[in-house]
């Protein structure tokens, strides 16, 4: 398999990890941190976390921050957030592969090139040896398949920003749903 199509493979296999489901953000992981209840018994509870902005007055590295608390190793908003994560992870595993790939191919192609015979004239105007050109492909060539990437990751984190901005709206009407019921009760309806 060529290269070319070595990427083109590792990016269905980026797609369809996306498609499985949500993808964690960048600098984002899961903490863990013990609450000792009076009876003796230690709770285990976890917290999605996440790198704060470096600061550029303060000159501080980024600090960590609680992105939202996640509840038991039981909880779904656990599960999600660790399968979240484990998807981020594999996705950064084969952007790396694809790099290093990319990579290889401007190297092949700067090989290719150098091989190509120079032409060469002689007195009298002639070539000296026969031009041999690289057969015509309709592969994306390296910078297109960056561009390609970078549009990739454009359109990823767009689609992070309205997943999260979905999440807001889905937890917006159940509170709203919980204080219609509350306010419902408290009327005797």
């Amino acid at each position: 398999m060529d290269t070319s199509a070595r990427i083109a493979t590792l990016y269905q296999q980026i797609q369809q990890i996306e498609a499985a489901g949500e993808v964690a953000a960048p600098n984002t992981w899961v903490s863990s941190f013990v609450v000792p209840k009076a009876n003796g018994k230690h709770y285990t509870y976890y917290r999605l976390m996440e790198t704060a902005p470096k600061s550029n007055s303060s000159g501080k590295q980024g600090v960590a921050k609680m992105k939202c608390y996640l509840g038991t190793a039981k909880s779904p908003k656990y599960k999600r957030a660790v399968g979240a994560i484990a998807r981020r992870n594999q996705i950064q595993l084969l952007t790396r592969r694809i790099k290093q790939l990319e990579a290889l191919a401007i190297k092949e192609e700067n090989q290719t090139a150098a091989a190509v015979p120079v032409r060469e004239r002689v007195s009298g105007g002639n070539l000296k040896k026969p031009i041999t050109q690289p057969p015509l492909t309709n592969q994306p060539t390296p910078r297109e398949w960056q561009q390609l990437q970078q549009e990739l990751n454009r359109l990823n984190e767009h689609t992070q920003q309205l997943v999260e901005a979905l999440n807001q709206e889905r937890a917006h009407r159940k509170a709203i749903t919980q204080e219609i019921a509350s306010l419902k009760a408290a009327l005797g309806k």
